[in-house]
Order: structure tokens, then C-alpha cells, then sequence
């Protein structure tokens, strides 16, 4: 059995166990940082604005509802998102098959990657709505929807009224009246519309021409129990410089029938091209064989800047 240490050499022992404790909580101590709570930095805070635009549009035969615009953005941006209802009142299916932009300072934004716009079923709407991720130096209040082609004529729909130009490409109705006759044939005009786009064809026309159709009513004055051959080689225009044109040759454009002798025939249709913007001292022309006679008209309304 190993020797117990002397009493005294049991208390130095003691006394250094309790010293290097001692210096062991101090050291401990001292090099632990105080506790603070940490610092953050706040977050943007982001703003949401609602335009209620209620507009509406006419474009290659679609009616386009601008319902309702609205944004997200804090300083360093966010997103815009427009809701749009497409309208098609023809007998085919119609597509928005072009560039729809917010654009604003020389700038257009696409919607974003992915990005489908639905296809309309004849006689239908269908709803749908674009996003657009703009950084903090677009300046959305300033921007503008637009939709179409470069060359052709825009849509141009601000967010807020005043900030752009507004363009809706609506249709004008022109209340055109007036009869002539030439030889045996007699027509009187019923009325007509100038507008930028072909909607039988779901075409917009280009920024320099507008579509200008007359409908009106033909009777032939003659006695031939074969009756007579109406085409569009019995009317043309006379343009505000004099040129005179015929109808569209595209099948769509002219009606053609057989009219039977002193039976007037309502609802015959002519569509021609005419610069942009429309306004001017017009004449329809009308032709049987040699003899011409003309029905003379003025459109006051302007349509859109060539």
C-alpha cells in the first residue's frame, strides 16, 4: 500500500488545484465577446398600384378588353401583370398572333418566358392575363400596352390616360347616302365604314392605308329576261386626288350577282384601300358599259396617321 501524502504537502496540493480553477474560469472569461443582438438591414418595401383601364381595341378582326392593369415594385422593381379578354365576332378561329409589348422611354418589354395567348373559338371570348418583369428604371407610369407590327397599325393602350398617345383602332361608321345612274344600271349607297384591319381575313393593314367599304343597294333598269351580270367591274372610287381604283381583289371584297329586270337588290358590298388617314371628297363610281355616272360622298372622320 502506497505511502499517504504528509498534511502538509495535501494542502499545497489543494491550493494549486483551486488556483489553476481559478485561472481556467477567468481565462474562459476574458475571451468570450459579449452577446448582441444582430444588426438587419430592412427590406424594400414594395407597392402595388391598380390601373383600371376599361378600354377597348379593335385589331385583324379580335375586339381586345383592356380590363385592368397592375403593379408590384419596389425600388429595384417588379412586375406588371395586364388582363385581357379577346373577342371574336367572326365565323373562324382567331389568334393575337403578334407582339404585345409594355413600352415605355424606347422600351419594350415582352411578357414573360412562356407566355401563351389562347386561341378564340369563333363567336367566343377568352380571358387571359400578361406578365411583365421590369427592373427599377422602367418607368411604368409613363409605359403603354401595345400590340402589332412595326409596319402595320399599333394598338397603343396607356396605363395612364395622357402618358402616350392612345390608339384603339376603332371602326368608323360613315352614313353615306346618294343614287346615280349609268345606262341601265341604278345604285344608291346605304351606308359604309372605314377601319385598319381585314377581319374576314384576320388582318391589320399597313400604317399608310385604311379599309373604306360601302354597301349600298343595285337595280338593273333594263328588259333582258337573262337579267344583268353586277361585278366589280360596274363600281370603282374616285380617291380625293381623282384616282380611281377598284375594289380588293381577294374574293372577299365585291359582291357579284345576277340582277333580274326592276328588282333592286339591298345589302351589295364593295371594300377598297385608301390612304391613312381617310379623310376627303369621295366618289363611288358607276359603270355600265361606256356610260359612267358617280355618287359623290366626303368622310369628315380621320381614321389612324399614316
Amino acid at each position: 500500500m502506497p505511502p499517504r501524502p504528509a498534511p502538509a504537502c495535501r494542502a499545497t496540493l489543494a491550493a494549486s488545484v483551486a488556483v489553476a480553477l481559478l485561472a481556467a474560469a477567468c481565462g474562459q472569461a476574458a475571451s468570450d465577446p459579449p452577446s448582441l443582438a444582430p444588426t438587419g438591414t430592412p427590406l424594400p418595401t414594395a407597392v402595388t398600384t391598380t390601373y383600371p383601364l376599361e378600354t377597348t381595341a379593335w385589331y385583324a378582326g379580335l375586339i381586345i378588353h383592356v380590363d385592368a392593369a397592375s403593379s408590384v415594385l419596389d425600388e429595384g422593381g417588379g412586375a406588371v401583370t395586364v388582363d385581357l379578354r379577346l373577342e371574336n365576332p367572326g365565323t373562324e378561329l382567331a389568334t393575337l398572333n403578334v407582339a404585345v409589348l409594355l413600352a415605355a422611354g424606347g422600351r419594350g418589354i415582352e411578357p414573360v418566358r412562356g407566355t401563351v395567348i389562347p386561341d378564340v373559338p369563333p363567336g367566343t371570348s377568352v380571358g387571359t392575363t400578361l406578365q411583365f418583369d421590369v427592373d427599377g428604371t422602367f418607368d411604368v407610369p409613363s409605359a403603354a400596352l401595345r400590340i402589332g407590327r412595326t409596319a402595320e397599325h399599333l394598338v397603343i393602350v396607356p396605363l395612364v390616360p395622357g402618358s402616350q398617345a392612345a390608339s384603339t383602332l376603332e371602326p368608323q361608321a360613315l352614313a353615306l347616302t346618294g343614287s346615280a345612274t349609268a345606262g341601265s344600271l341604278t345604285v344608291t349607297l346605304a351606308g359604309g365604314e372605314l377601319r385598319a384591319d381585314l377581319p374576314d381575313w384576320g388582318l391589320e393593314l399597313p400604317r399608310g392605308t385604311m379599309a373604306l367599304s360601302v354597301t349600298y343597294t343595285a337595280r338593273y333598269r333594263g328588259d333582258f329576261a337573262g337579267g344583268f351580270a353586277f361585278t366589280g367591274a360596274n363600281i370603282g372610287l374616285r380617291l380625293p386626288d381623282g384616282t380611281v381604283i377598284g375594289a380588293r381583289t381577294d374574293g372577299h371584297s365585291q359582291s357579284a350577282v345576277v340582277l333580274e329586270p326592276g328588282v333592286a337588290v339591298p345589302g351589295l358590298f364593295a371594300r377598297f384601300e385608301v390612304p391613312a388617314p381617310a379623310a376627303g371628297s369621295y366618289a363611288l363610281v358607276v359603270r355600265d358599259g361606256s356610260a359612267r355616272a358617280s355618287i359623290p360622298f366626303t368622310i369628315d372622320e380621320v381614321g389612324p396617321p399614316g
